[in-house]
């Protein structure tokens, strides 16, 4: 069953310039099974209209 809102994979041999990503082992969220459970989303209401341009700060060694 696939859960069209959002599947989650998570990376593996995770090193400072690779990420190994498995799709096997994608798994839907909990709220794609009940309607009990929390959903990770945001609601639509969260969504602005206009364009922000964030990044990471790289800290110096």
């Amino acid at each position: 069953m696939t859960y069209a809102a959002c599947r989650f994979v998570f990376g593996e041999d995770v090193t400072d310039k690779t990420i190994v990503l498995d799709f096997n082992k994608a798994v839907n969220p909990p709220c794609a099974f009940t309607e009990h459970a929390v959903c990770p989303l945001p609601p639509a209401e969260n969504v602005l209209p206009i364009r922000i341009e964030a990044g990471e700060k790289r800290l110096h060694e």
